[in-house]
């Protein structure tokens, strides 16, 4: 049991145990409640006086009304927070998120949680592990702090943590359309602008995400006749021909090698049919009154 923060701190659950630091479920016995904690117990010394001077510092998850406080207990740093059940979003994103607006809904929904987190870019990166979203059914997106600070760079770049947010944002907006186009450049033209903001100079800031995503109307209008088409199956036959190059070769080199060869039999058997019907009189000396032999 740890007493702190106002509470008496009871594992339930051992989520994580590592070198670095464990991370614990937990409810408080004090004020049985039912609620349950997240606690993030850093063990490391180096790791424990880093973040120890983020918090200190930078004010680190002050404005997050998900982080309950932190502790010292028998050398080790403690972070509490509240815990959400799982229900992540990698495996119901699917199952809740059925139209484009819900999905368009819990990407606005995760970008506002990262900007409200207060983690700072480096463990930003670390709270964006699939085991850290949660899905509600009325598409509200949460999070789970598991930090395992056993991952974390210290000193990433906001610009690396941002291409990381939309990574995910994207990866929730595509949920209806993955299935049904061969590649993000085929999908609808917002959805598509968006991978392609992503993938060449990226996003300045999650305001900019956030209006990019708001923009897009809740059903894409997608490009289903004939023109679309014919890009659909020209990028297949390009997608498959580049993921089996060696397969195509070989299939193409095999045909050409039998069309060729039915092609010399076919002229060799004409030959041979004209050279039949050349000699088909042998042996007959008249036709008529016409003598064939060979006249002395």
């Amino acid at each position: 049991m740890f007493p702190a923060l106002n509470m008496e701190l009871e594992i339930v659950r051992t989520v994580l145990k590592n070198p670095v630091n464990d991370i614990y479920v937990c409810t408080d016995l004090r004020k049985n409640t039912g609620t349950f904690y997240t606690m993030v117990s850093i063990a490391d010394p180096d790791c424990r006086r880093k973040v120890t001077e983020k918090l200190n510092t930078e004010r680190l998850f002050f404005s997050n009304r998900d982080f309950i406080g932190s502790f010292i207990y028998e050398s080790r740093l403690n972070l509490v927070f509240r815990y959400y059940h799982e229900n992540l979003l990698s495996l119901l994103g699917g199952v809740y998120l059925v139209e484009f607006a819900d999905c368009k809904r819990a990407a606005l929904g995760l970008i506002a949680a990262c900007a409200e987190c207060g983690a700072g870019a480096d463990m930003g990166v670390l709270l964006l592990n699939d085991r850290n979203i949660n899905i509600t059914r009325e598409g509200e997106v949460q999070f789970n702090y598991f930090l395992d600070f056993s991952q974390w760079q210290p000193g990433i770049e906001e610009q690396r943590y941002y291409q990381e947010v939309a990574r995910k944002v994207f990866g929730i907006l595509e949920l209806n359309y993955k299935g049904k186009y061969e590649t993000p450049d085929s999908y609808p033209g917002d959805i598509r602008l968006f991978y392609m903001k992503m993938t060449t100079t990226g996003f300045p800031s999650l305001g900019h995400m956030i209006s990019a995503v708001r923009n897009m109307p809740d059903k894409p209008v997608e490009m289903r006749g004939l023109l679309w088409w014919f890009k659909s199956r020209f990028q297949r036959v390009r997608g498959f021909l580049f993921r089996n190059a060696m397969t195509a070769f070989l299939t193409i080199l095999v045909a050409v090698t039998v069309i060729y060869a039915g092609v010399q039999i076919h002229g060799r058997w004409k030959v041979r049919k004209a050279y039949e019907s050349n000699i088909s009189y042998n042996g007959i000396e008249y036709i008529g009154n016409v003598y064939l032999g060979d006249t002395e």
